[in-house]
């Protein structure tokens, strides 16, 4: 992807030519996809934040400066921010879960064998929306802990007791979720 965008098409791009921002557009498509998909909560929100998303890169493209990050960096923050104010919104409007708990039993650590990444992210986003954001970025995009800062409008040490907090969240489910035993009992 990022092989393909250079200064020239960007250039391009700011000139109006059509066609280099249909390119730009098309190259863009599928990895910022597959970022909202990693960070929305809700799946139907893709097409509205990718929507939002090239809407904010095409009218600020005169603001992207290489000498302080990539062009895949700067169009990345612009969707996580996205995603995180869609996520944000609908958790405002969003009504409690009932939670039942279940009694325990063990899980091996061979389950993530088992599973497909698509069934690992749908499991993952059931944590806490403030914990994933957090484990998202850490552990998958590999920020540090005052990018995330940066990212989420908190401190530092906020985002590392969120990852502490989804790190023990992953292992009280790994032994209490029926949806993922269930799934790893008959394979």
């Amino acid at each position: 992807m990022t092989d393909q965008i250079n200064l020239q098409l960007i250039s391009l791009c700011l000139s109006k030519n059509r066609e280099a921002q249909r390119k730009l557009y098309n190259l863009l498509l599928p990895y910022l996809n597959v970022m909202c998909k990693r960070y929305l909560v809700n799946e139907t929100d893709i097409k509205d934040v990718l929507q939002e998303t090239f809407i904010n890169i095409f009218k600020n493209l005169e603001q992207f400066d290489l000498q302080k990050a990539s062009f895949k960096t700067w169009t990345t923050k612009i969707a996580i921010n996205n995603c995180l104010k869609k996520n944000a919104k609908n958790n405002r409007n969003a009504t409690e879960e009932l939670k039942i708990d279940i009694h325990d039993t063990k899980v091996t650590p061979d389950i993530f064998e088992n599973i497909s990444n698509e069934e690992m992210l749908v499991w993952l986003k059931k944590m806490p929306q403030n914990y994933f954001e957090v484990f998202n970025m850490f552990v998958i995009d590999e920020l540090s802990h005052d990018e995330i800062a940066k990212f989420l409008n908190i401190n530092s040490s906020l985002s590392r007791k969120r990852l502490s907090r989804a790190r023990e969240w992953l292992k009280k489910r790994l032994h209490t979720d029926n949806e993922i035993q269930f799934k790893f009992s008959f394979n």
